[in-house]
């Protein structure tokens, strides 16, 4: 069977656990193939209630499950998730690519101070180190899943790293961060132990349930207007969340996949950046309050708008989508005009295209 692709079409929020969740049920295996516990989504069982931000949305169908090494992980988010299943009962079959890099404290602090440091020119970032776990990984000082299970390595890398870093949060940025290499070490040390269970290559088994003819599910986390390249630089996330990333993110050739394209009924985006159908208004208030628009992660609320074709059209034609997903239209049910974007004004002329 075909493999199939889920992504977000908008600036993410568009409900594409609810839509992997489902799809799951005609799937063996669903991957999550970037970005990290900054992206959340909500599943909801019965009067159970999954709140998760790492873990695969078919954790509840009993499949198997893969976090790939385009994730990047805290493994304290991580071990909660897994302890929150088994204390439902759930005993999830997963496996963690021991490619894939770990968020350390020291991202976390620069997230903080760089960001504070932007002021009113912020990205509205989490400060959860996400972006900076990358810039490690992309700069080849980053810590692996692998790293967990060679405590000598793992001591080495720490010891060469954490010293630059603590001078580059406290000299370049003015704060302090007391954090010391052993307290680092112990701790992750600790995740270790709990997660080895779990650490595997990721690449061979999903290619083997390909070549079974197996499906296999690929789950992204945010949304297409969030990609660092093709989304609304700089108020972007620092992983590829399109079809393109699946490849790279998994570590697989490229493939004839099902491009599942979710999108919301209206527009939503958290934190700072352009959003060109925003309504600040009453129909925008309303949007917010009946749609419950606030982060899973973050708590915070959503900024609501309409629909914007062209930025629609923009995402398909990016993703190679092949299907599209429509949520919440309930949510304006009642609404006596709505409103959609076909169109910007840019230098004083219409303009039909995202620009």
């Amino acid at each position: 069977m075909k493999p199939i692709v889920v992504v977000g079409m908008q600036w993410g929020d568009e409900g594409k656990g609810r839509i992997v969740d489902y799809l799951a049920k005609n799937a063996g295996t669903i991957v999550r193939f970037n970005g990290g516990n900054n992206a959340g989504h909500t599943v909801v069982v019965g009067k159970k209630k999954f709140a998760l931000s790492l873990i695969p949305s078919g954790a509840v169908r009993g499949k198997k499950l893969v976090i790939a090494q385009g994730v990047v992980a805290d493994p304290k988010v991580l071990w909660d998730e897994i302890q929150m299943f088994r204390k439902a009962g759930i005993t999830l079959d997963l496996l963690i690519d021991y490619r894939t890099n770990l968020v350390m404290p020291y991202h976390k602090a620069l997230d903080a101070a760089t960001e504070n440091w932007k002021g009113a020119e912020k990205t509205g970032s989490l400060k959860l180190g996400i972006g900076y776990c990358y810039e490690d990984r992309n700069n080849r000082s980053g810590i692996r899943m692998e790293d967990l299970l060679h405590p000598k390595e793992l001591k080495k890398k720490l010891e060469k790293h954490v010293p630059l870093v603590r001078r580059r949060i406290e000299k370049v940025f003015g704060d302090k961060w007391p954090v010391t290499v052993d307290e680092i070490y112990k701790e992750y040390l600790g995740w270790g132990r709990r997660l080895k269970q779990f650490i595997g290559d990721a690449v061979g088994m999903i290619d083997k349930e390909i070549v079974k003819g197996n499906r296999v599910l690929f789950e992204t986390a945010q949304g297409t207007m969030l990609d660092p390249v093709f989304g609304t630089y700089p108020y972007t996330s620092a992983a590829h969340n399109i079809s393109g990333g699946v490849p790279a993110g998994v570590g697989i050739s490229l493939m004839n996949m099902a491009v599942i394209g979710v999108v919301k009924a209206y527009t939503t985006r958290v934190g700072g950046g352009p959003f060109p159908t925003e309504d600040l208004g009453v129909d925008g208030k309303r949007m917010q309050d009946r749609g419950h628009e606030f982060g899973t992660v973050s708590g915070r609320p959503r900024r609501c708008g309409w629909l914007d074709l062209p930025m629609l059209k923009f995402a398909v034609r990016l993703n190679g989508t092949t299907e599209l997903v429509l949520t919440k239209l309930d949510v304006l049910s009642g609404q006596s005009r709505l409103k959609v974007g076909v169109g910007y004004r840019l230098g004083g002329k219409k303009v039909s295209e995202y620009p």
